[in-house]
């Protein structure tokens, strides 16, 4: 973890591998597939994201063996809840994107209080963005295709910041 306890690189592709199996046993060479795809589809090839290897899990501790599938221990579960929780560095990031992405996929994995609080943390960041966002535009003077595009920018972060509000909503009336 950074300094800020966000997660590096190689703790995002812990959560998804351990992600995947709290969803499902998987193979070691199913798991790795899948990590290698959804890793590339959010964030692109890159050697950063797929520096750990799949085998420390289970060195660890954090997964374990039916047959010839890999299932998530207790500790791997435990682990799971943590990184889920671990604070999120700027937005602006491919890690950023990536860590969201991961926290909504498996945020069912977590008690409801769990992910109301998960969600409240993603509202904070998505808020936090959007000052960041108007600051810039007000500090600056912008003009051109800056203007358009931070103006872009402010739409997707208050259009975000809408859809968790309304996702933590339902959740909190279920």
């Amino acid at each position: 973890m950074y300094r800020d306890k966000s997660l590096v690189p190689g703790q995002a592709i812990r959560l998804l591998a351990l992600g995947l199996l709290a969803e499902a046993p998987r193979s070691y060479a199913e798991l790795a597939s899948e990590v290698r795809q959804i890793t590339g589809l959010l964030v692109g090839p890159s050697l950063d994201m797929l520096a750990p290897p799949l085998e420390l899990l289970r060195i660890e501790g954090l997964v374990g063996e039916e047959g010839e599938r890999l299932t998530l221990t207790r500790t791997g579960r435990n682990e799971l809840g943590r990184l889920i929780a671990a604070p999120m560095r700027q937005a602006a990031s491919d890690l950023y994107r990536l860590v969201v992405a991961l926290k909504l996929r498996f945020l069912s994995q977590l008690p409801r209080d769990e992910q109301i609080i998960q969600l409240a943390a993603l509202t904070e960041a998505a808020e936090r963005e959007g000052v960041r966002l108007a600051a810039l535009e007000e500090g600056t003077g912008v003009d051109g295709l800056f203007a358009e595009w931070l103006a872009l920018e402010r739409e997707q972060a208050e259009a975000r910041l809408r859809w968790l509000k309304k996702k933590t909503n339902k959740i909190q009336t279920d």
